[in-house]
Parts: C-alpha cells; sequence; structure tokens
C-alpha cells in the first residue's frame, strides 16, 4: 500500500514538474518557433506577421496582424496558447481559427508565441 502511495505521489510530482517547465516562452526555441509559424501560420499571418498572408487576403474576417501587439482575446502568453491550442472560436471568436492542438506540440507552440512576440513593430 506504501508503494502505491508513494508511486502515484511520485508520478504527480513529476507530471506537474514536466507542466511547468514545458510552460511559457522562458524556454522556448526562437528559431523553432520561426520554423513552425512558417510552417503552419504564415498563410493566414503572412511571413511578416501583418496578417497578409496569401489565404489570409481572402479572409472575412482578416487574421490577426501580430505586428500591431494587438490581440483580441487577451495579450498574454497563455492567452495566445490558449487561442492556439482551442481555436479562436472557443474563445467566441471565428471559426476560421482552426485549433492546432492536436496538431502541433506543446513546445513548438511555445516557441511560435515567442516568434509572433518578435513580430511586433
Amino acid at each position: 500500500m506504501r508503494l502505491g502511495i508513494s508511486w502515484t505521489i511520485a508520478m504527480a510530482l513529476l507530471m506537474g514538474a514536466g507542466h511547468v517547465l514545458a510552460e511559457g516562452t522562458e524556454g522556448a526555441d526562437a528559431a523553432a518557433g520561426k520554423t513552425k509559424y512558417d510552417q503552419f501560420c504564415s498563410t493566414c499571418h503572412g511571413t511578416a506577421g501583418d496578417g497578409q498572408g496569401p489565404v489570409g487576403k481572402t479572409l472575412n474576417p482578416p487574421p490577426r496582424d501580430f505586428t500591431t501587439g494587438d490581440f483580441k482575446y487577451g495579450g498574454t502568453d497563455q492567452d495566445l496558447f490558449d487561442v492556439i491550442t482551442n481555436g479562436a472560436a472557443a474563445k467566441g471568436g471565428s471559426p476560421l481559427m482552426a485549433p492546432w492542438g492536436a496538431v502541433i506540440p506543446e513546445a513548438d507552440r511555445w516557441a511560435i508565441i515567442k516568434h509572433i512576440r518578435s513580430l511586433r513593430k
């Protein structure tokens, strides 16, 4: 019995510690973020982050312009992470911003946010 409780506590601590270490942009790889942004985001948001990607030009409402640093659903890294993960519709916004949580690994989503932050002019 004691071993079971210790194992459960140890696993909970390890899982929690891993989650804390993975969160946020502090340890995120900016170069990887640009690569992933180019792969998943630039089609709509544009390579410069101005919302003028080839597909983005055709969308109504238009994609977010990251160069302004103005974010509709809050401007914290966690807010951006939530929108990338769950899509804008989860926040009551446009269904055009798809949820990417099942496609883009967590560390890459944080790296993308780090890159998005660098696009502000």
